[in-house]
């Protein structure tokens, strides 16, 4: 969000559910598996 993606936008290209976008967001929860890796680089790519 600080990025300027929206929630449903995150969740679309990272392949998870809004819900799952609004648990790492919101609630604190941390990304499972490789995920954290893909977002990391659309935060970079967001950020050039």
């Amino acid at each position: 969000m600080d990025k300027g993606l929206l929630i449903k936008e995150l969740a679309k290209q990272i392949r998870v559910t809004e819900d799952t976008v609004i648990n790492w967001e919101i609630r604190g929860k941390m990304p499972e598996g490789n995920r954290m890796g893909r977002i990391k680089e659309l935060l970079e790519e967001k950020a050039a």
